[in-house]
């Protein structure tokens, strides 16, 4: 595993080995389902932080390291559960668990779509709601991926991280940028070494059921008195200006800060703009 990180400066995989002794895992159960979380931090206000689609919480560590500064922050990794309503009621539990009643949302990519489902689903307990780099649910999307999740279940691991691997790995910027490095580099190591083929395939089963049976409505949350930060970039390959677009109609009242020349990833590659821009957002 220790090739993975070879072209990564020193200093900033020391980093990461810090992160790690400083705030290892935690387990709980929830609903029968068994856990993995971080938990850090100590303010007075709570963040749930959603991963995206590595499924595993410690792709946005230096986000959890942030903002630990100043809230306490819990970041699930996303168990095999095969339906959003089932991730997100689980979340909720482990909430429960560490004594949370309402916190601020947070969900890049992926996770912003759990975040756009767990405040639905969850709106009392949703302080306020932070959608970085992502969109709304699909159908089109849900269609085609119902046919692969049909077949996929059946491939060989080896082939399924290859495909994740070709599918996200895509939106990593080329150049030589050290943090890039080392994120591409646990990305490598989260898939090769951590994921389960449940969870592979879950995070599938999950895209066609948000695209299946999720209908969002710009008046789904009439009722919810939280504000909405949504951060965009205008050359990201994920969500191109139709997506944008679309998000930003669903939220007409939310603020709304786009990012140029960082792609995908603006918490990586510029990462005190992209702080800059959800502390003020949390702390009017």
């Amino acid at each position: 595993m220790g090739t993975l990180y070879c072209g990564v400066p020193e200093e900033r995989l020391a980093r990461l080995l810090e992160f790690r002794v400083r705030y290892p895992g935690r387990r709980a159960t929830v609903a029968g389902t068994e856990w993995t979380y971080l938990c850090c931090g100590s303010g007075e206000d709570a963040l749930l932080l959603l991963t995206g689609a590595a499924c595993i919480a410690e792709m946005g560590w230096c986000s959890i390291e942030h903002f630990a500064q100043r809230y306490r922050v819990i970041a699930p990794d996303y168990p095999a559960l095969d339906t959003m309503a089932g991730l997100v009621d689980g979340v909720a539990g482990l909430m429960d668990r560490e004594g949370i009643r309402r916190a601020h949302v947070m969900g890049g990519s992926y996770g912003g779509l759990v975040a756009q489902v767990f405040v639905r689903r969850h709106p009392d307990r949703t302080k306020s709601l932070i959608l970085s780099h992502t969109l709304l649910p699909d159908q089109e999307s849900a269609t085609r991926m119902a046919k692969s999740a049909r077949w996929m279940r059946w491939l060989p691991m080896p082939v399924l991280r290859s495909l994740l691997k070709l599918r996200l790995g895509r939106l990593f910027p080329k150049g030589a940028n050290p943090e890039v490095a080392l994120s591409k580099a646990l990305f490598a190591e989260i898939v090769d070494f951590r994921l389960t083929k449940g969870q592979i395939v879950s995070l599938m089963r999950r895209v066609v059921d948000l695209g299946s049976n999720y209908w969002f409505k710009t008046d789904d949350l009439r009722e919810w008195p939280g504000r909405v930060l949504l951060l965009m970039g205008e050359d990201d390959p994920a969500t191109p200006p139709a997506a944008r677009q679309a998000l930003a109609a669903m939220y007409p009242k939310a603020q709304v800060r786009t990012f140029s020349g960082a792609g995908h990833l603006t918490a990586i590659v510029k990462q005190e703009e992209y702080f800059a821009a959800t502390d003020g957002f949390l702390s009017p």
